[in-house]
């Protein structure tokens, strides 16, 4: 009778055991989840067409290559691990980092289009597009200045 109650005993506690860590690993995964931010468009200011959404995804995956007034676009983004990049990636262009790297391989390869300038930071970023007014990016806030016209990404 008491060994049929240590049994029952240890399986009880061996799901509880198992509750535990189910419960410890969702709540892990939560807090690393990254709190979703902002993602914000970025041209040069001589650039002032309003973008849909279709029309970024687009021009980021270089089957838009020019701007209304036929000059082309210079892409300007950041590496595929930054957490911006992912972000934008996701957000604005419902695609994942890899699978933008091998439309541009692939455009790239055929001749068909230009490599886009990858920057380290959002500063290099703000500057390259302040010195390119064909250049297009995105930055994580939105930026007052004259020279660079920022729009939020749906």
């Amino acid at each position: 009778m008491i060994v049929i109650y240590w049994r029952k005993l240890s399986q009880f506690l061996k799901r509880q055991a198992i509750a535990v860590k189910i419960v410890a690993l969702f709540s892990l995964v939560s807090i690393s989840i990254p709190i979703h931010a902002e993602v914000w468009l970025l041209t040069h200011s001589s650039q002032q067409a309003e973008l849909s959404a279709k029309q970024i995804r687009a021009i980021f995956s270089l089957r838009q290559k020019n701007w209304p007034d036929g000059q082309i676009i210079e892409l300007v983004v950041m590496d595929d691990n930054n957490e911006l990049h992912k972000q934008f990636c996701l957000d604005a262009l419902k695609l994942f980092p890899y699978q933008l790297t091998r439309i541009w391989e692939r455009q790239i390869y055929t001749g068909t289009a230009i490599a886009p300038t990858i920057v380290n930071s959002e500063q290099e970023m703000l500057d390259t597009i302040k010195n390119n007014p064909n250049a297009i990016g995105y930055t994580s806030q939105e930026v007052s200045n004259e020279e660079l016209h920022s729009t939020i990404v749906d």
